[in-house]
């Protein structure tokens, strides 16, 4: 081998020598590059983390409050309806009769005042219990069946004991025409409500 070639194949491994030593330093930037990207999206990812931590704790607390509300809604919501239910004994058992006697109507009338008192007493009170804004069936039926019932339990104490007296009708005849009436009423309520639940077991399957 000559000189020449030797100079020759001394450039060649300068230049090879160049080239791997300017590729370390590329790869040792590329990853520098890498750790300052995996850094930065390591400081993303833990700011994320941080402010889903702060919402998994802010959720927390309010869960905790409105469970806490909710426990303490109950009884609050169990007391208001005594006292709609005393309101509307009140309003059945003392105004409506005061009203009456003072005004001269008719006795008969007063079943009349029970009965949308005590319907539209059930009603709300069903609603507010079940937390609802809409009236549904099953409500409405509860009110009426509560109202019938309400009237019957006033009504046979009053003919049997006689404080009132309908001509055209027997006493006797009078609490079995009723009797009649609730007992078809309350069957009715208590069908219609099977009928309910079955139709929605059907429908869920």
């Amino acid at each position: 081998m000559d000189d020449s070639d030797k100079k020759e194949l001394q450039t060649v491994l300068e230049k090879l020598q160049r080239e791997k030593e300017e590729l370390i330093t590329d790869i040792r930037d590329l990853d520098w590059a890498k750790i300052i990207k995996l850094e930065k999206e390591n400081e993303e990812l833990q700011k994320k983390v941080d402010w889903l931590d702060k919402d998994k704790k802010k959720t927390d607390r309010e869960n905790k409050n409105l469970s806490r509300q909710v426990s303490n809604a109950r009884p609050r919501m169990w007391i208001n309806s005594l006292k709609m239910i005393t309101a509307i004994g009140i309003i059945d058992l003392i105004i409506l009769p005061l009203i009456t006697m003072v005004l001269g109507i008719s006795l008969e009338w007063i079943f009349i005042g029970i009965g949308i008192v005590t319907f539209f007493g059930i009603l709300l009170i069903v609603n507010y219990m079940s937390g609802t804004s809409p009236y549904d069936s099953g409500e409405i039926r509860k009110a009426i069946t509560g109202a019938f019932v309400t009237v019957y339990l006033i009504f046979v104490p009053m003919i049997t004991l006689g404080s009132i007296h309908i001509p055209s009708l027997q006493p006797m005849n009078s609490i079995l025409y009723f009797t009649i009436v609730v007992v078809v009423v309350v069957v009715c309520y208590f069908v219609s409500r099977a009928l309910e639940e079955y139709v929605k077991i059907k429908h869920r399957q």
